[in-house]
C-alpha cells in the first residue's frame, strides 16, 4: 500500500454478535475504530511489523497526550462513524 494511502475495513466477531469497523492509517503504525459500547470514543491498535494486529490491544486515544494533528483524529473519527451508519 502507498504511504498515506487510508484504507478501512470491517471484521465480524462472533464473540461479541457484531461487526467492528476499523480504518487503517499506515503512516500512524495503528489501526483506528469506535468504542464497541457507545460507538462514540475514538480507539486504535497497533500494526506490528508483520502487518499483523492484535484485536484485543485496542485503546482509547487520549487527544491530550496525541502527537497528531487533533483534525486529523476527528477526521478518522467522523469517517469511522460515517461507515457505521451504512
Amino acid at each position: 500500500m502507498p504511504p498515506g494511502t487510508t484504507w478501512w475495513g470491517y471484521i465480524e466477531f462472533v464473540q461479541h454478535q457484531g461487526t467492528m469497523i476499523f480504518i487503517t492509517v499506515p503512516d500512524h503504525g495503528c489501526v483506528y475504530t469506535l468504542s464497541q459500547e457507545d460507538g462514540d470514543e475514538l480507539y486504535y491498535a497497533p500494526i506490528y511489523s508483520d502487518g499483523n494486529i492484535n484485536l484485543e490491544e485496542f485503546a482509547p486515544v487520549d487527544l491530550d497526550s496525541a502527537d497528531m494533528d487533533e483534525m486529523e483524529l476527528f477526521d478518522i473519527r467522523n469517517r469511522l462513524v460515517q461507515l457505521c451508519q451504512v
